[in-house]
């Protein structure tokens, strides 16, 4: 072995969350955004302890492209009887279409349960068993961290890249944003560069976990720039909406538009955005229709970003 090749060394959870409820759950519900890029998909809303029945899920959350309700059960060391349990009766309990069991070793029964459940269980659920590792290099203090899929449901990643198992719907979506993207980056050579997925939305971060720019399809139909704000707490997304809002008049003058203000009460999160009504669904829409639609998308988000950004990097280090 070449020995200027340090080797890399895993840490248990607790050596960087000592509590698995009261410090790892809260800091993951907290950075979802990391789990959403490792499976590769949207996943918002995501609380802690939520209640279901006389017990309490880690973490309850949502798809943000189907809406369907995500179930995800922590536990440290290896898995046992009694967290399954668990998992299967807060998935029953919320429906859930994705059901995640994160631990730091899995048995092999309960690797087998869940590859059964993917394989002859409910047709609508999807199973995942998910390693979190904190990792280091070797005689470096510094950690990493990762997560490690152990088990997924069957095809998981055929029906994510496969372009033969979407509609035509998600093609066309696909199609739109790649366009998008490469146009925005020619703007802004120094944005980050997004990969599109067949979703009728695409989001990147605003500078606060939870807090995201998006282009977005909405029913209507309309196609809208956004800031959607999406934090673990309720009573902070509220507190960054009024914040802004407090700058409403000043905002709308700037960007010379008038902005749709949502505080949606009746979820977690609250939306800024600027819609622009459009023709009919993206299958409906013309090449130069779309073509003006990723023109008028790139325009509006450039402005709408320079505005918006600052102000929300101000309230990084404040209490909100």
């Amino acid at each position: 072995m070449d020995r200027s090749i340090a080797e890399i060394e895993e840490h248990e959870l607790r050596s960087v969350w000592e509590n698995e409820e009261r410090d790892f759950t809260r800091w993951l519900t907290e950075n979802i955004d990391l789990l959403s890029a490792e499976l590769g998909i949207e996943i918002e809303d995501a609380r802690a302890e939520e209640a279901i029945g006389d017990f309490s899920a880690d973490i309850v959350a949502r798809e943000m492209n189907t809406g369907e309700t995500i179930v995800i059960e922590n536990q440290y060391s290896k898995t046992d009887h009694d967290h399954l349990g668990k998992l299967l009766t807060y998935s029953a309990g919320k429906r859930a279409g994705f059901t995640m069991w994160l631990a730091e070793e899995f048995r092999p029964e309960h690797r087998s349960v869940l590859e059964w459940l993917n394989e002859s269980g409910p047709k609508d659920v999807k199973f995942f068993a998910i390693k979190p590792r904190v990792v280091s290099i070797e005689g470096s203090e510094k950690r990493g961290f990762e997560f490690e899929v152990i088990v997924e449901p069957n095809d998981w990643e055929r029906e994510l890249s496969d372009e033969e198992s979407l509609t035509e719907t998600e093609k066309g979506y696909k199609e739109f944003f790649a366009y998008l993207v490469e146009a925005y980056a020619e703007r802004r050579p120094s944005w980050y560069k997004l990969t599109p997925g067949p979703r009728g939305y695409m989001t990147f971060s605003a500078g606060i976990t939870g807090v995201s720019f998006g282009w977005v399809f909405h029913q209507g139909p309309e196609f809208s720039i956004e800031l959607y704000i999406s934090t673990s707490e309720k009573e902070r997304n509220e507190a960054i909406f009024e914040t802004l809002q407090d700058d409403r008049e000043e905002i709308e003058s700037n960007l010379d538009v008038e902005l749709v203000w949502q505080q949606l009460p009746e979820k977690q999160a609250c939306r800024i955005k600027w819609p622009k009504p459009i023709e009919g669904k993206i299958t409906d829409l013309t090449p130069e229709q779309q073509a003006e639609l990723i023109e008028w998308g790139v325009d509006a988000m450039d402005i709408f970003q320079d505005e918006v950004e600052p102000r929300v990097a101000e309230l990084q280090g404040s209490d909100l």
